[in-house]
């Protein structure tokens, strides 16, 4: 069994129905935490983590929430509160890639992704502050940022705008919210595999993919999880304001 570094802690998890925002769910609850487990969209993957969560003896509340809306946003940690009686950790991870030319970009999807991406992370991060300077015990607010936050690539300047958003978000939430004990950093994972690679990304090849990184593949969830127990624990309670990459060494390589 895992050490239990997280014992008698409670995190919330945005988009832990599908991909990073499961594993890290899981990795926060086998570290001994009890999780709010937030979905939009993908429910059955939802009920499937809490399902896991609940086989660990944690307790577990599953919600729907469109983080993008502040009724729903602050509903969602106030409910946690309620449910699992604090909030230690805040998790912001739930985003949406939607690919499109600059060109072609139409407001309504500039929006979204500002909404989810960004707006959504501001809502779930100030409400979660709220209580957690009440409680008097410092927390932990986790973001997800990408490598899309460093470097980019055609089709995705929407995107790259909250990645990069997310990174300064961060810095600045972090200087804010120290006087409280409160630690805010962001993950930015580069090429990790989920669920949307395959519906969203055509003729995807995992081992092509793997051979651009100079680890030689292509990351997954669990290769995240990891760190985010870590900046949840007290073992990371002099970091602040940071985003650290986890991408193989993707970011690092000069490609000329």
């Amino acid at each position: 069994m895992a050490e239990q570094k997280l014992a008698g802690k409670v995190a919330c998890v945005t988009g832990a129905g599908t991909g990073i925002g499961v594993g890290i769910a899981l990795a926060l609850a086998e570290a001994g935490a009890d999780v709010a487990v937030s979905y939009f969209g993908s429910e059955s993957g939802a009920q499937e983590t809490a399902r896991q969560i609940e086989g660990m003896g944690r307790r577990v509340l599953l919600r729907n929430a469109d983080v993008s809306q502040a009724p729903f946003a602050r509903g969602l940690v106030d409910a946690t509160v309620e449910e699992l009686g604090r909030i230690d950790i805040m998790v912001n991870n739930a985003g949406v890639t939607l690919p499109k030319p600059f060109l072609e970009l139409e407001e309504e999807t500039w929006h979204k992704t500002f909404g989810i991406n960004l707006h959504g992370m501001f809502l779930c991060s100030q409400q979660a502050a709220r209580h957690m300077v009440r409680q008097g015990q410092g927390g932990r607010i986790i973001n997800l940022s990408s490598v899309h936050g460093f470097s980019a690539g055609k089709g995705h300047a929407h995107y790259e705008a909250t990645k990069g958003g997310i990174n300064m978000f961060t810095k600045g939430l972090a200087i804010e919210l120290a006087e409280h004990q409160i630690t805010v950093n962001a993950i930015a994972p580069g090429a990790i595999e989920v669920e949307r690679y395959f519906k969203t990304m055509p003729g995807y090849d995992r081992e092509q993919m793997g051979q651009r990184i100079p680890l030689g593949r292509v990351g997954f969830p669990r290769d995240v999880a990891p760190l985010a127990v870590f900046l949840a624990s007290a073992e990371a309670g002099y970091i602040t304001g940071e985003t650290i990459l986890v991408d193989g060494g993707l970011i690092a390589k000069m490609c000329l």
